[in-house]
């Protein structure tokens, strides 16, 4: 394990200096220093080792990959040529593909050796496999950036389109979340694709036991770089989320959860430094959109500009949405309600808080959730909802985590109001928003009220079978029969037995005398016949007898 450095120096600092053109954008952007995961990070990417980063979320792993990217690249002896690329990044969303994408062009666009560093974004959903490798064919990019899908055609369905032979860099970020979603196979096939002799590199803020197996079979004797944020209440302990992101909980009944998210939204808004920009975290998609048009509608809510994402919507208003809510200004109020396909990796700006209406059941998605805010050293604040009753044992699951939650929400520290009085609601008076539903509602309310109502106690009017009774009585008859057939053939055997000397012929008639009892016996089980015709018919007293 590598010893990160507690305090990050400057960029001058690094082993390997930088180029000054890197340098210069790093000014430009407004980082002089550096964070620990890209102090530790970045000097192990320059001496040729293959890293595993594990560190909280919006600590800066981006630029610690994409800086000894652009200067491997640029360091090389033979530029590269034809169709060869030097790096491939690989992302479990389209979304992070295009924020990384971003990054990289910041330091590319103007850069006097831009030939060699020419970007491709392969993320399907917004153009067709035969277009990307027309793009490829026409651009040459040097560094190639993509889902995992579409990364996986390109290097199999284009005919070796792609020349990995001189493959410096692979790297794959949040690589937890490429296995959770299930992009093994795929992964397995770009590497086998790629030359053995290259640097790799898996970050991630949290690590599994399917990571290890990854580590195992793509890396060469990885350095695994961990950057801890250490719990300043409880020393020696340490948490998983950053420390300058303060995390509260609210306990509530489930029906009042929204009642809470609409008081935090405007109790934030009448601050004059309270937060405007919000991300709030719901289970489904199905309740993103409902609760995106009720949120709409809300007249307190008027101030924000609201927008809803999940992984249901189509590719271009995913990214629609999520193109115009990072370039909302930061003191635009905004509301961005969403499902986990937001929760990893993206570097929204300006995001000051976080809201959880639903808790997940991982806590490392609890972390990357919390993690939009207070990225890259910002403060910012996030905090969950819990149901009364069926949810508090998850602040200390979360505890024994390494996320500590601070206090439940501020507003409620010193109060006691935790319940709210019950209203009378006549749902009838409200009214769909479609004109088509509403008339509809009001015909079948009319077609009920014209309805004779049955008295309540009707059903009660209604003779009743007892099953008890009458199962009993076929259950005595079934018996009765099974014995008088069990008698008859012990009589016909006797009188065989005693006219053995008779012929055939008698044999045949007690025979069709034993098939005739059997027919009527039937019959009288069927109804169709009395016990009194039965005996009367086979001339049997002794069988009234029995019956009586």
């Amino acid at each position: 394990m590598s010893a990160v450095p507690n305090q990050a120096g400057s960029w001058s600092t690094l082993p390997n200096p930088l180029s000054d053109e890197i340098l210069e954008q790093l000014t430009l952007m407004g980082f002089d220093t550096m964070t620990p995961v890209q102090a530790g990070a970045i000097p192990l990417f320059m001496k040729n080792k293959d890293v595993v980063v594990e560190a909280v979320t919006g600590s800066g792993k981006t630029l610690a990959f994409v800086i000894p990217i652009i200067e491997k690249l640029l360091r090389r002896e033979d530029p590269l040529k034809n169709h060869e690329i030097g790096a491939m990044i690989i992302t479990p969303t389209r979304e992070l593909a295009q924020q990384i994408n971003t990054v990289f062009n910041l330091f590319v666009q103007d850069h006097p050796r831009s030939d060699q560093l020419k970007l491709g974004l392969y993320i399907g959903g917004t153009t067709t496999l035969q277009q990307d490798i027309l793009h490829f064919n026409k651009t040459q990019p040097r560094i190639m950036i993509g889902t995992p899908g579409r990364l996986e055609e390109m290097l199999m369905k284009s005919n070796k389109l792609v020349n990995t032979k001189e493959l410096e860099v692979l790297v794959m970020d949040e690589a937890d979340r490429l296995l959770d979603m299930g992009f093994s196979q795929q992964l397995n096939h770009i590497i086998a694709q790629l030359p053995k002799q290259r640097r790799t590199g898996l970050f991630s803020a949290t690590m599994t036991d399917a990571i290890s197996s990854l580590v195992k079979a793509g890396l060469r004797n990885p350095v695994r770089v961990v950057v801890k944020v250490e719990d300043l209440s409880s020393k020696g302990n340490t948490q998983r989320t950053p420390a300058s992101l303060e995390i509260s909980y609210g306990i509530c009944d489930a029906d009042q959860k929204w009642t809470q998210v609409i008081r935090l939204l405007e109790t934030e808004l009448d601050q004059p430094e309270g937060a405007r920009k919000f991300i709030i975290y719901v289970a489904t998609c199905a309740c993103v959109d409902y609760f995106f048009k009720l949120l709409k509608r809300s007249p307190s809510l008027a101030a924000y500009d609201i927008h809803s994402l999940h992984g249901q919507m189509d590719t271009k208003r995913r990214s629609a949405t999520y193109t115009h809510f990072t370039q909302l200004p930061p003191a635009v109020p905004a509301i961005l309600l969403c499902t986990d396909v937001a929760s990893r990796g993206l570097d929204i700006p300006d995001v000051d808080y976080v809201i959880q209406v639903d808790p997940p059941q991982d806590p490392k998605a609890f972390t990357h959730r919390c993690g939009r805010a207070a990225r890259a050293g910002r403060k910012g604040k996030a905090t969950v909802l819990l149901c009364r009753g069926r949810e508090e044992a998850y602040v200390e699951f979360l505890k024994l985590r390494k996320i500590p939650l601070l206090p439940k929400m501020p507003e409620l520290k010193n109060s006691n109001v935790v319940t709210f009085d019950t209203v009378e609601m006549n749902w009838d008076t409200y009214a769909y928003g479609d004109k088509n539903k509403e008339l509809k509602r009001q015909r079948e309310l009319k077609e009920f009220a014209a309805k004779p109502k049955k008295p309540a106690f009707e059903k009660d009017l209604k003779p009743k079978k007892s099953s008890a009774w009458s199962n009993k009585t076929e259950a005595k008859e079934r018996k009765l029969d099974r014995r008088l057939k069990k008698d008859r053939k012990k009589d016909y055997l006797k009188r065989k037995q005693d006219n053995d000397d008779d012929d055939d012929d008698n044999d045949g008639d007690d025979w069709d005398e034993l098939a005739k009892e059997e027919r009527l016996a039937k019959k009288m089980r069927k109804g169709k016949i009395s016990r009194q015709d039965f005996d009367t018919m086979m001339g049997d007293d002794d069988a009234l007898d029995l019956v009586e």
